[in-house]
């Protein structure tokens, strides 16, 4: 029996350890839904949070399959010390794209917080009910670990956050105090070596020795031509109007050693007439192609003298289920990522990729 399902709205206890503000960033992972104690249905599951100084929380959540669903939402919650656990609600939707006949359901998780060496996770399960006739939805188990990059993008708390400690000022340190009582020993000055006497008459014989004295040649190497210029990157072209008029969003930076990249763009849900342009580097790759569950496909050269690659997603419309988004494929030699790409009407999306041998 497979349970239909959209978005969970999020309420989540977290074992929390002694200081509030370990728990605040990006936390991914999964949830697997469960059906009569069977494990089935693997959704991606990403949230980012942040613990204010009066223990509340707040954020948000992504839930995500492939092209079959996708889904945004916000979230408050609080934290308790004394027991280390940590409640989180969500309160509305942002964004959502599904497809069959999932319906929307809330979803409740139980969740424990360990630390192993410099790993951060949290584990445990949940339970979800229909938004609309708040029937069970089913329940399940939950793995998220504390991660410094977001498949989507980093929410400007965050972003705030890292701002104000980069700002923070660094303690001055004194320097050190001379040593007293050092008084420096003055040396005297060195005697000037004394002038080698000549015979009156003889400084003729003098001056020619030392114009027949031979110096030894000063040998420069020669120039090595095997020397390799770095390489210079191929100029690029203006940016185009929509790029440059609209807020362009940095999604993900990848670094890869491999030399061809493969890209593939699916539509991220239903089929709902998702229209896109591709730009690479400023010059047009894909003009106003439709999104579909079949891959819009592109690949790419990388090299040393061609190492950063900027992709720029532009919204051409919103379809019929607004936001227009996309599930972007990159296959980088053995590697493979999966990325969500929203794009409106006022924002691009933005995915960068840096060669960089190994």
């Amino acid at each position: 029996m497979k349970i239909k399902f959209t978005f969970l709205i999020l309420l989540t206890f977290v074992c929390f350890t002694t200081f509030a503000q370990e728990v605040t960033g990006i936390w991914r992972g999964y949830f697997v839904q469960t059906t009569f104690g069977i494990y089935e249905d693997k959704y991606k599951f990403e949230i980012q949070i942040e613990q204010t100084t009066n223990n509340s929380i707040h954020g948000v959540t992504y839930s995500y399959k492939t092209t079959v669903f996708y889904g945004k939402a916000d979230l408050r919650g609080l934290y308790t010390k004394k027991t280390k656990n940590l409640i989180i609600q969500e309160t509305k939707l942002f964004e959502i794209k599904i497809a069959d006949e999932s319906v929307p359901c809330l979803m409740t998780c139980y969740l424990d917080y360990e630390k192993i060496g410099t790993l951060e996770k949290l584990t445990g399960t949940y339970t979800s009910k229909n938004i609309k006739t708040k029937t069970d939805c089913g329940t399940g188990k939950v793995y998220l670990e504390k991660v410094p990059t977001s498949d989507f993008y980093k929410e400007d708390f965050l972003v705030k956050r890292e701002n104000e400690k980069k700002k923070t000022p660094v303690p001055a340190t004194k320097k050190p105090e001379p040593a007293k009582n050092n008084t420096a020993k003055v040396q005297p000055p060195a005697a000037k070596p004394e002038a080698k006497k000549v015979k009156p008459g003889a400084e003729d014989n003098l001056l020619s020795k030392k114009a027949t004295e031979v110096q030894k040649p000063i040998i420069t190497p020669p120039a090595d031509k095997t020397a390799i210029e770095p390489p210079v990157e191929k100029p690029r072209p203006p940016k185009p109007d929509v790029v440059k008029k609209r807020f362009n969003d940095v999604v993900r930076t990848i670094t890869t050693s491999a030399k061809e990249i493969k890209i593939e763009l699916y539509d991220n849900g239903e089929i709902d007439g998702d229209t896109i342009t591709v730009y690479h580097n400023n010059e047009l790759i894909v003009s106003k192609k439709r999104l579909t569950d079949k891959p819009i496909t592109f690949t790419i050269k990388v090299d040393e003298s061609s190492w950063q690659h900027e992709f720029v997603m532009v919204a051409e419309n919103l379809g019929s289920i607004p936001p227009n988004t996309a599930l972007m494929v990159i296959t980088a030699g053995d590697k493979r990522y999966e990325l969500f790409i929203t794009s409106t009407d006022k924002k691009n999306a933005v995915v960068n990729i840096e060669y960089e041998p190994k």
